[in-house]
């Protein structure tokens, strides 16, 4: 699968293989997240810790292959940067369907034309199954708390005064693991704030002002990094 098209591009083998690995990260971070929406949807919190785990150290790992990709200089990626046109990082549907499985899913978004049929068909499921958050609500209220769904403000009031509550007490073992979740839940986010800051600025490095591959650039890409899965466990944090 590794078949550079440029002779004599020496940098385009490391440019192929860096994205095919990731696509294998992505595909193991979705692996992971469908089971912990399952855990919780369940109302087993418990069962959503290892894989809320392993998927923020596979981010990390994630992050670590940037410094991989940054060993290529800018002019060893414009050696074979042209004939890759139109390929860009929006093709990856497999990326695209993590940031579904943590919550952020615009339905406009389904029909991309730059996403295979396959990928189309996966993200048009995706939008009928819960992501993160509300797999986490659902898991919150069969444990007892007011965690609504919907998108109004009296619904979001409700679920911020049940985070706070479960940040105010979480002495007992059952309290103790829903915090421990939101934690992680948050640790993720995080990470892959990180991840998208980091990958801007490896961008900036390789093509500056330039237009992507795929019709975009830095500017598209800085963009994205103040996106949030989780916002409400980020409000939370000024209410305590």
């Amino acid at each position: 699968m590794q078949r550079p098209l440029t002779p004599g591009a020496h940098d385009e083998m490391l440019f192929v293989i860096v994205h095919q690995v990731y696509e294998l990260w992505f595909k193991l971070i979705l692996h992971e997240l469908d089971h912990v929406i399952d855990q919780l949807v369940e109302g087993r919190p418990q069962g959503a810790v290892p894989g809320l785990r392993r998927s923020l150290t596979i981010v990390e790992v994630l992050i670590a292959q940037l410094h991989v990709l940054e060993t290529m200089s800018p002019e060893g990626f414009l050696q074979f940067r042209d004939p890759l046109k139109p390929a860009s990082g929006l093709q990856s549907g497999q990326f695209r369907a993590v940031e579904f499985a943590f919550g952020a899913r615009d339905p406009a978004r389904v029909d991309d034309p730059m996403l295979s049929a396959a990928d189309r068909a996966e993200l048009r499921r995706r939008l009928g199954v819960p992501g993160l958050y509300a797999a986490f609500s659902a898991s919150m209220r069969a444990l007892g708390f007011d965690m609504p769904d919907g998108d109004g403000e009296a619904a979001r009031t409700r679920r911020l005064g049940s985070l706070r509550d479960v940040y105010h007490d979480h002495g007992s073992a059952e309290r103790a693991l829903l915090h421990q979740v939101c934690e992680l839940l948050l640790d993720n986010d995080e990470a892959v704030a990180r991840w998208r800051f980091h990958h801007t600025q490896m961008a900036s490095r390789e093509i500056g002002s330039r237009v992507g591959t795929g019709g975009l650039g830095v500017d598209y890409l800085r963009g994205t990094v103040d996106r949030r899965f989780f916002p409400e466990l980020w409000e939370v944090r000024a209410l305590l």
